[in-house]
């Protein structure tokens, strides 16, 4: 939702399973790309405010973002870079992706579900938000982040729940809370905090928001003024979710806080 990426190689795919993008919403996704290139800093203010998903993502991965990124972190599947100021506060930070986007220059070029080149127990931590949906295999991107993690180590892993299609043709998982608990359970992480953002408010914002920014960008100054007249929005859509959907029926997306444990 913070922007679009793609985290796995180049394949064939089939046409009649996987839906592709049309026209409409590639415009979508370049004016919002367009805008990221610029500055994909997470706390920029236009980005942190674009929509009320992306300010509730905000509120609730910041804090077990500075909380998990101590020592050497990987950014794993780091886009534009959008978390790299934010793990830097208490962090070294090292990146992957398979395809980097705006300036990001990653450490390592690689599918996380598979990336042999990173080395077992490099990291004291990682960080992975909105990525694994992307992958056509989450538990073995899991699996590998485990492996490069010590013993010991923190990761702060955020994932989608309510969501549209994006970054077509590759999107394939949802994950509710319980799923996305046992996902990490499954490969070896031991889970201490689980928390939901957003709700149904959010989810129409960030649509309008979406198609918004595209119609503002075309003109002079446009993004600007569109990030001023929206943020209210932005507030009122996560405070509305957090206020009637305390438990997050409708959540926008599911936010981990996970340990490797000090046997393993």
């Amino acid at each position: 939702m913070a922007e679009f990426r793609t985290m796995i190689p180049n394949r064939p795919i089939n046409d009649a399973v996987e839906p592709m993008p049309s026209r409409f919403q590639n415009r979508l996704a370049d004016a919002r790309n367009t805008s990221l290139d610029r500055d994909a800093r997470m706390e920029a203010f236009a980005n942190r405010l674009f929509s009320g998903t992306t300010y509730a993502l905000w509120r609730g991965s910041e804090a077990i973002t500075e909380r998990a990124a101590q020592g050497l972190t990987l950014d794993a599947g780091s886009g534009r870079g959008g978390w790299a100021s934010v793990i830097a506060r208490n962090g070294e930070r090292e990146s992957v992706d398979i395809a980097p986007r705006g300036d990001e220059e990653v450490t390592w070029v690689a599918d996380l579900q598979d990336m042999p080149q990173v080395p077992t127990a490099r990291y004291d931590s990682v960080v992975c938000h909105q990525v694994l949906e992307h992958v056509p295999h989450p538990h073995q991107a899991i699996a590998e982040l485990l492996r490069v993690m010590k013993p010991g180590g923190l990761a702060a892993i955020s994932v989608p729940h309510l969501s549209r299609l994006h970054e077509l043709p590759h999107d394939y998982t949802r994950f509710t809370p319980n799923g996305l608990k046992l996902a990490l359970e499954d490969a070896g992480f031991e889970v201490i905090e689980l928390n939901h953002f957003g709700g149904l408010a959010c989810f129409i914002h960030h649509q309008l928001a979406t198609i918004g920014s595209a119609i503002f960008n075309v003109l002079p100054f446009g993004g600007k003024v569109f990030s001023v007249l929206n943020a209210p929005f932005s507030y009122l859509a996560q405070g509305f979710d957090a206020r009637t959907d305390r438990k997050g029926l409708l959540a926008n997306g599911v936010i981990a806080l996970a340990r490797k444990p000090d046997r393993g």
